[in-house]
Order: structure tokens, then sequence, then C-alpha cells
């Protein structure tokens, strides 16, 4: 595990979250506007054929931290706190330069010593969560997302939480802020909010796009209780569209459904969005799902299911359903989901329209991490033993086996952003080795790799100039 020293920081400043106001500074015609946005939000009823669905695409998952690419550059926003000139915390907001392999300040004003919020480039921890504020770029702006966490979670009633909050739930709840879209130029000037979802809702990591503007998942949260187990639930899936120009939001469709599967976004394809789910063939008791014993021997019992959701009739169509006796992991590109199981070593293709079904390639290393371009980037399902990339054609079953990793400790490289034709990956840390042989990172080390040299494992990195942790 690496240790960086900052579960204990992520849970503290998670509840700092609640007791703290919104400091950041907004004129009175961009409230008054705001305002006025937010009531036209309430107008949510589904009107079919209101809302024109394009061809979709992910923006923001789960797998990113704070951060976002252009072919120029790439921003983010730092997780370590920095003291500000008011005695106030917050982070900053770094971008990498492509061209010139230097990181810098998201700030052009001369002089700026980036430790107060005048500077564009410094982000109150009051009004941005770390960790789960969301970054994209759409139409040549810079969008930053200030939300909170909606991960559904189980905890000991006698943890940090309850010793922090006095375990008072509801005033938990109640203290959660809602979601707010903040619109800056690509240069982080003029930052202003332009959008604040309802309260009482949790946005989902993802967020889609098309040529009109924003698809993001809402939930309710909900905390409950069994014996000395308090539990965080969501209800009420939804996918609300947000037009970029308009910002007026429309509920487009729900994604819960008259059954006992709880489903989740894997994927999109065209103007339908991939879900699975797993279908215990009942509603399982919390007391079920708490139990590690009794849920492992359920979860063998059961199926992962993959379907199809139509955003604009709101029927979901199954296609596949694998079961859990068998590991296997999946990943969904275009038409296709590819699935690969830990004790069988292929690749198979799944056709999402037609379901046929084709082998892409035989290969041990066959747990599927990420893609580029045509390439599933592949390791060993154990992952501690090999840390090393097998690049998949997904068009041909080619095989290319690139042995570059971390330099520091031999780890695998971690892929930060992607154009055309180059990576942005870390290949190195700054670090300090612990007795446990976990680590301590001062510093991430970026580095630019075209795309053929990844591929091919050559060592032909563009370092990128550090002035952060990253």
């Amino acid at each position: 595990m690496r240790k960086v020293f900052i579960l204990f920081l992520t849970v503290f400043f998670m509840f700092a979250f609640y007791a703290c106001g919104n400091d950041i500074k907004t004129d009175s015609k961009n409230t008054n506007d705001e305002q006025k946005l937010k009531s036209n939000s309430q107008e949510n009823s589904i009107k079919e054929g209101r809302q024109k669905i394009g061809t979709l695409e992910f923006i923001c998952n789960s797998e990113r931290d704070s951060a976002c690419n252009t072919e120029n550059g790439y921003y983010y926003l730092t997780r370590d706190l920095t003291k500000l000139q008011d005695g106030n915390y917050g982070n900053h907001l770094m971008y990498m330069d492509f061209a010139t392999c230097r990181e810098i300040y998201l700030c052009s004003t001369a002089g700026c010593k980036h430790n107060s919020l005048d500077c564009p480039a410094v982000f109150s921890y009051d009004d941005f969560p770390i960790f789960t504020t969301k970054l994209f770029v759409y139409d040549n702006y810079l969008y930053i997302l200030s939300r909170e966490s909606s991960d559904e979670s189980v905890s000991s009633s006698e943890g940090i939480s309850q010793n922090i909050m006095g375990g008072d739930d509801e005033y938990i709840m109640s203290q959660r802020k809602p979601a707010v879209l903040y619109r800056a130029n690509l240069d982080g000037t003029e930052r202003k909010k332009v959008y604040t979802f309802d309260e009482g809702l949790t946005l989902e990591e993802f967020i889609l796009k098309d040529e009109n503007g924003i698809y993001v998942i809402t939930k309710k949260l909900s905390i409950d209780k069994v014996d000395n187990m308090t539990y965080t639930t969501g209800s009420e899936h939804k996918v609300v569209f947000l037009d970029l120009q308009s910002f007026h939001a429309q509920e487009v469709c729900p994604i819960s459904f008259d059954n006992h599967i709880s489903w989740d976004v894997i994927g999109c394809y065209q103007d339908c969005l991939i879900l699975s789910g797993i279908d215990y063939g009942r509603e399982l008791s919390m007391e079920e799902k708490l139990d590690d014993d009794t849920y492992h021997s359920l979860y063998e019992d059961s199926f992962d299911i993959y379907a199809i959701l139509d955003l604009k009739s709101g029927e979901l169509n199954e296609f596949y359903r694998e079961s859990n006796k068998n590991q296997h992991d999946v990943y969904v590109v275009g038409d296709t989901m590819y699935i690969s199981f830990s004790e069988n070593p292929i690749i198979e293709g799944i056709n999402i329209e037609s379901r046929e079904r084709k082998t892409i390639c035989t290969l041990e290393q066959n747990l599927i991490m990420n893609v580029i371009d045509d390439m599933l980037c592949c390791r060993d399902w154990n992952l501690s033993s090999d840390h090393t990339y097998y690049f998949v054609n997904m068009k041909t079953g080619e095989i290319m086996h690139s042995m570059l990793v971390n330099q520091y400790n031999g780890w695998d490289l971690e892929f930060r952003a992607e154009t055309s034709s180059d990576m942005l990956v870390v290949y190195d840390y700054d670090a300090t080795k612990n007795s446990d042989d976990s680590y301590e990172i001062h510093q991430y080390k970026y580095a630019l790799i075209s795309k053929e040299d990844l591929f091919m494992g050559k060592q032909n990195y563009r370092k990128i100039d550090m002035i952060e942790q990253g």
C-alpha cells in the first residue's frame, strides 16, 4: 500500500466541509443570474423528445483525480493544503504546458505569491473538497464542479465520524453542500459560479458530454444503522442534462428500476449508457451484506448483468450476464464490451447490439486496466507480481509487451492524460521508503512519452519541470 498520510486528513476535512460556509466572492449580478438559473432547474419533468441526445463521451470518471487535459496541457488541483495569507487553507490549480514541459501555477498576475483568494490559481478548501472536485474542458472553457463524496459505504458507529460529529447522522446529511459548477477561461481567469444543483442531491463521479452539453448522474443519499454499523445508501438515481449555454437542467431518465438490481454506469455507446449490476436472485438484507461469510456465499451464486439503457426511451435491455463464480473483468469501447477471465487466458469482444462474441487474443496477463487508441492496456491478475503492461490491438489481436515501470520502485506507470500522439505518465517518485515497505511520496514525477514509444517500451521521456507535488 502506498502511504502518503492522507487518510486521516481526508476524513477530517470531509467533516470540516460540513461546518464551513461559502467564501467565494461573486458580484451581485452573477449571484442573481445564478439563482435564477437554479430556479429554472426545478423544471425537471421528463418530456419525450424535449432533449436531443447526441453521441455521448466520458469527460470525467471515477478513475481520475481532480484533473483534466487538452491537447496543449494538463490541469490539476493539488492535494496538499496551503495556509493562505488570511489564515485559511486552500489548494492550487496547476498547469503543465506540453510544449515547454513546464509546470506553472495557473496564474498570470505579475508578482503574485499565490497565497490569497485573489489569485486565480488558489481554491478555498471550504468550497472545493479535496479528491471529489472535478475538472473538465468544454467548448474552450475550463469547468470546475465542486461536489462532495458520492460513496455508498459502511463503517462502524464507533469510528471517526461518530467521535467527531457525535453520531448525529441527520445533522451530517443536512450539512452536505449542494454541487456547484464554476466556469473559467482556460488561463484560469474570470472564474465564476454558473450553476447550483438542487439541495439534497449528490452527483456521481461520472460526467458525460455531447455537442449540446453535459450529463451527470444524481442520487439521494441516506444514512441508516444496523446494530453498531452505519451505512450510507443511494436512491433515486437519475440522468440529468445541463445545457452549458442556457444553464438549464433537465431530467433525462431514471437509472432506478422496479427490480432488486442496483445499476452502475460503466460506459456509453452513441446515445445510450452501458450499465452493470449484480443479480442475487432477490433483494439482499443489509444484515446479509454486512456479514462477510454470508455475502461471499451469496456473491458466488450471483451473476453480473450488463445492459444498455436507451436515454431517449428509458428502456433497459440486458445483452450479457456472467456468473460470479468466474472472476472476470470488462471494459466498454464503442459498440464492444471486452471481457477477460482470471482462469482463462483469452480476451473476448461482445458486440453490444448483435451480442456476437469473438476471441481477440490469447494472453495470460489479460486484466484490462485501460484503453489507449486501439490498444487494450492489460496487466497480470496478480498486480503485485508483474507491474509491466501488455498492449493488445483490439482490431488485430497483436500483443506488445512494454517493460517500462516506475523508476523509483518498479511499480506500474500511472497514466494521467492522453493527447492524439502522447501520454502523460508518472514515471518516477521522490519518496521515502518506510519500515513496513510502504512509501511516503514527496513528489510525483511526470513526463510525456509518445504512444509508439510507450507500446514498444522505449524510455524516451520528455520530463516535466515540476514545482508542486503532482
